[in-house]
């Protein structure tokens, strides 16, 4: 079975909307900040090298295999194996937690993911529009009831938010989405491992269909998933945005890793996916990055 959001992207020539809250989010990322620790979460720094990107062959066919029966035309998109500079950046440890966003709705009055903005009729035409297979039921535990997320999910991955609230959140805190490239690079370490932990699928790793979690859990729950910088939930929990446009559309964006209801092949440092920017779902979130201080 495909990833459950992995047909969502395809675009086309469609334009990409204005932005919904205007000039207002620009005033608020431009003013002086007073974070909490919710949004200060630690990041990590890596510095400039040469790094192992893409994949061979044989490592997408072996992909294939570890996706299962249906995975026979996955992986075609990745780029080919080489070795290229990265400059130095600085990555986000963990996904961005409901609470850390949740500062930001606070501070800046960006529409939350709560009951008004995701009620029944709208989320209807995104199921629609993007082949969604969760139903407004499926998805309440996610929706906030209000302008906070609930208590239990304090320190869970946020879910619900398009590619556009994601770079919104990251240049508040004086951040940005990372690209592609620096996603992958913080996956696979120096040494340039398949899987964030080596080269070798285990399901059991990470917060994926096979540990029948089937729901987001706490951000770095799975330290046996952490890639040897130190870095999680990179092949589990949600997959996440980046700032890379998909080749030849200006729609869709590169999203990268796992998500919790994601099975084996995905989670690699090569692999990616195809999103549509307005997308919103449960199984899809973001971490930030940075330039070196």
């Amino acid at each position: 079975m495909a990833p459950a959001v992995a047909a969502c992207g395809g675009g086309g020539a469609l334009e990409r909307p204005p932005d919904p809250y205007g000039p207002k989010v620009a005033r608020c990322i431009a003013a002086p900040r007073n974070l909490g620790d919710a949004a200060q979460d630690a990041m990590l720094a890596l510095p400039a090298g040469m790094a192992v990107l893409g994949s061979t062959e044989t490592e997408r066919s072996q992909a294939r295999f570890d996706f299962g029966a249906s995975g026979g035309k996955l992986f075609a998109e990745e780029a080919p194996s080489r070795r290229a500079h990265v400059k130095a950046f600085r990555i986000d440890r963990t996904p961005v937690t409901q609470a850390a966003y949740a500062e930001f709705v606070g501070a800046c009055g960006v529409i939350p993911p709560d009951t008004e903005a995701l009620a029944e009729e709208r989320w209807n035409e995104l199921r629609a529009r993007f082949s969604i297979p969760y139903d407004r039921a499926r998805i309440d535990r996610y929706v906030w009831p209000g302008a906070r997320p609930p208590a239990e999910r304090a320190k869970h991955p946020i879910v619900l938010v398009s590619q556009d609230d994601a770079g919104f959140y990251c240049a508040w805190r004086g951040g940005r989405l990372p690209d592609e490239i620096e996603w992958e690079r913080a996956s696979r370490g120096v040494q340039g491992n398949i899987y964030p932990w080596g080269n070798r699928w285990d399901p059991f790793r990470a917060n994926t269909r096979m540990k029948k979690i089937f729901d987001t859990t706490e951000v770095g729950s799975f330290p046996k998933a952490r890639s040897v910088e130190g870095i999680d939930d990179m092949a589990g929990n949600v997959y996440e945005w980046t700032s890379t446009p998909w080749p030849g559309s200006n729609t869709d964006y590169v999203a990268k890793g796992n998500g919790w209801d994601g099975q084996g092949g995905y989670g690699r440092g090569a692999a990616k996916l195809r999103f549509h920017a307005e997308l919103r779902n449960v199984n899809l979130g973001f971490r930030c990055a940075a330039d070196t201080r």
